[in-house]
């Protein structure tokens, strides 16, 4: 059984990572997504048995990875996958960045719900397209993600009626980590199909759905979101393998598979590694056990992390997600401006994403990474609290 507070911060520097080394030692790294835990067993496994063959070839991309992952999202996901209409991707971001330029009229925008992962922001641009900002809805004072934050389906709407044709969806929803419920996605379907557009869903973060919460993959939704859905997703984000290049795109209809494979340029689609793509098949084939133990270990940091804030810190606010390993802090009481991380960083050596990243609604939220032992997540919160005092 894998120990998640096994490893000291000296031991993830050895590591090599960006994550623990673009800083100094004197700075403790909680910003992007990746985990402070030791790596599955049987994604080791299938890694010392490429380097045993020196398997370092071009990769022969078959459909060994559909499979895994069509097998993983019914049993963990409650999601349907043919591997027949599942394409093997280098990366999400590939696989988004294709699908847009695929599904997406080159006169047309492309709707960017924010707060947003900051890349989805950049991606229409690289097609030639327009990124389309639409902000989530905010209910101030919520108890819950589920009501605090929402899609604003007229917003959307008018997106769509001035011309856009495509929306990227994060389900769940990075970073403030909510999981869109079917009535909310259906509503959008039903715009989305108004105008004969597409919704490219990212559920990397899917199998991160914490235990008490179930994840709805758009494409489950009703038969309306399947037929315009292309579900991009990777074992990279659940399974902490970032650096091992692999991603799955599923289509849910033959019409929508044929589209794809035929107006996506060959050279963009290769890139996936032969580490990539028995990691991907290790994780999705064997990991179920450490997935759930780094899920427990997860929980429990959610609920470490929000005890400590109602605690000790009055002028930040935290409302735990439903999925993803962050923690979305509302530090816009804390006088402190658009960008608290900037002080954090300075005062308390504590690095987090500055919310101002995800979109101007973002600004005066801080994005904590929670994938990491007690040892150094209480130290993380230590630090904020210190900056937080040396106002």
């Amino acid at each position: 059984m894998t120990n998640f507070d096994a490893l000291t911060p000296e031991a993830l520097r050895a590591r090599g990572s960006m994550k623990w080394n673009r800083r100094g030692p004197e700075v403790l790294p909680m910003w992007v997504a990746e985990m402070d835990y030791p790596l599955a067993d049987p994604v080791a496994a299938a890694i010392d048995e490429v380097v045993a063959r020196q398997g370092f070839g071009y990769a022969e991309v078959d459909d060994r990875v559909p499979r895994a992952f069509a097998d993983f999202a019914a049993r963990r996901l409650g999601m349907t996958v043919n591997p027949g209409w599942t394409t093997v991707v280098p990366h999400v971001l590939a696989g988004i960045e294709i699908a847009v330029d695929v599904f997406t009229p080159k006169d047309a925008g492309v709707v960017v719900t924010t707060p947003a992962y900051m890349h989805f922001l950049v991606i229409p641009g690289l097609t030639w397209r327009e990124a389309v900002e639409v902000p989530l809805l905010e209910t101030p004072g919520a108890a819950t993600v589920d009501e605090q934050w929402h899609l604003d389906l007229e917003g959307i709407e008018r997106a769509f009626a001035n011309g856009a044709r495509s929306l990227i969806l994060c389900q769940p929803y990075n970073p403030v980590g909510k999981v869109f419920s079917r009535e909310e996605l259906a509503e959008l379907a039903r715009i989305v199909a108004r105008y004969d557009g597409w919704v490219i869903s990212d559920e990397i973060h899917a199998p991160l759905t914490l235990p008490a919460i179930r994840h709805l993959a758009y494409s489950e939704v009703d038969e309306t979101a399947a037929s315009h859905c292309v579900t991009i997703t990777s074992a990279s984000k659940s399974f902490s393998m970032p650096g091992l290049p692999c991603a799955t795109v599923s289509l849910h209809t033959q019409a929508g598979h044929d589209r794809f494979v035929t107006n996506a340029h060959p050279d963009h689609l290769y890139g996936a590694t032969t580490l990539g793509i028995e990691a991907n098949v290790a994780a999705f084939t064997g990991g179920d056990e450490w997935l759930d133990g780094a899920l427990a270990k997860i929980a429990q940091n959610v609920a470490r992390t929000k005890a400590f804030v109602d605690a000790e810190l009055p002028d930040v606010r935290y409302v735990p997600g439903d999925a993803t390993y962050f923690a979305w802090l509302d530090l816009r009481e804390a006088g402190l401006g658009d960008d608290p991380a900037a002080w954090v960083l300075d005062k308390g050596k504590l690095w987090m994403n500055p919310g101002g990243d995800f979109g101007a609604n973002g600004k005066g939220f801080c994005r904590l990474n929670l994938a990491t032992t007690s040892a150094i997540l209480d130290d993380g919160l230590g630090r904020l609290k210190a900056a937080l005092d040396a106002r």
